[in-house]
């Protein structure tokens, strides 16, 4: 019997940190803000880029949800539009052929103390080896994006994921899953515990408040605004951590970087919580509860632990902070990139002259 329930209870919580992933990600308007950080960069430092990437954007193999954004608009404007809306396609395609479920995470266990022998057990078995696939994806679209033998179409999609994902490491609950009495087999990345939203005073999942923070405008005026605020009161020099890319194994550092964020304090500050009271009971029923609420903004519970001020102030400072630094390091991907495309091509024309002659 107790076996048993620990089976449903790891069912419920697999389920739930499956679906988590393409419903969450940092929220739209976190995510939109990297994009528009990073192309104030790009702006800055190789403007000739600008027009290139609404060029990318045009061959994407799911056009729509650009031409969308970019309404009438041309030029810079245009190419703007298009870069932000990469940032968040990646869960607006939830559903569709280009949707990639497993690539939105990286978790490693975090184990409390009273977590059962097994939880614990399965927790070391995959210390080493986080749940998703984020890192091996960025990894992959990163390649892609800067290959110079990369067709139109694949170049598009790789960047609209390196965009999505950059940000998505650097939510520390994107990295992170704990193991404890009450979730034994994992707290599907903070799915399955809820607190009371500070801002619209309803029960929301631990996870949705570190997406969305404070930011819950998708209004491009507002992503500009809030991306030009960050920017400035966090510039490069603000992040001693912020180095040129050095290799692959930098993306499993930043992603470790969250991690550390999630020990240290997204559980570390003992922020109480409260789980669903029927999630052991029927898991196709709590993944229903969570989609209510993604979508309806109907929580499956009444009434949940208010927030600490001071919780909740040090994660917006730790928000900013990891939504710009991805902003930055979005964009220096996003030039290496160009630049490693330039050589490759460089190298060919330079290579094809010598067999002509």
């Amino acid at each position: 019997m107790r076996m048993q329930k620990w089976i449903t209870r790891f069912m419920a919580a697999a389920l739930c940190s499956a679906f988590a992933p393409t419903a969450f990600a940092w929220d739209h308007p976190a995510h939109m803000t990297t994009a528009a950080i990073a192309f104030i960069e790009i702006e800055q430092s190789k403007p000739e880029l600008i027009e290139k990437l609404e060029l990318v954007f045009m061959a994407h193999p799911d056009t729509s949800p650009f031409w969308v954004a970019a309404g009438d608009t041309r030029g810079k404007e245009r190419a703007k539009r298009m870069f932000i809306e990469g940032a968040r396609w990646a869960d607006d395609t939830k559903g569709t052929i280009h949707d990639r479920p497993t690539w939105h995470t990286a978790r490693w266990p975090i184990v409390k103390d009273d977590a059962p022998p097994e939880a614990k057990a399965a927790a070391e078995a995959v210390k080493d080896r986080p749940s998703g696939q984020a890192i091996e994806a960025l990894v992959m679209n990163y390649a892609m994006l800067s290959s110079a033998e990369t067709n139109h179409a694949e170049r598009a999609s790789a960047l609209g994921w390196l965009l999505h994902l950059v940000g998505d490491i650097h939510q520390p609950l994107h990295v992170s899953d704990q193991f404890s009495k009450e979730f034994p087999a994992g707290n599907g990345a903070g799915t399955l515990e809820y607190i009371m939203d500070p801002i619209n005073k309803i029960p929301m999942p631990l996870h949705l408040l570190w997406d969305s923070n404070i930011y819950r405008s998708t209004e491009l005026d507002a992503v500009e605004k809030n991306a030009q605020a960050l920017v400035k009161k966090y510039p490069r020099s603000a992040f001693p951590e912020l180095k040129g890319l050095e290799g692959s194994g930098d993306f499993e550092k930043w992603a470790r970087e969250s991690y550390d964020v999630a020990v240290d304090f997204a559980y570390g500050y003992g922020i109480e919580t409260v789980s669903d009271p029927e999630k052991d009971l029927d898991p196709d029923k709590s993944v229903k509860k969570m989609v209510n609420y993604i979508l309806h903004g109907v929580s499956p519970l009444e009434d949940a632990p208010e927030v600490p001020a001071e919780y909740w102030d040090k994660l917006q400072e730790i928000a900013q902070r990891r939504i710009t630094l991805a902003g930055y390091r979005i964009a220096d991907l996003v030039m290496a990139a160009a630049d490693q495309i330039d050589a490759e091509k460089s190298f060919s024309g330079k290579a094809l002259a010598t067999l002509d002659n």
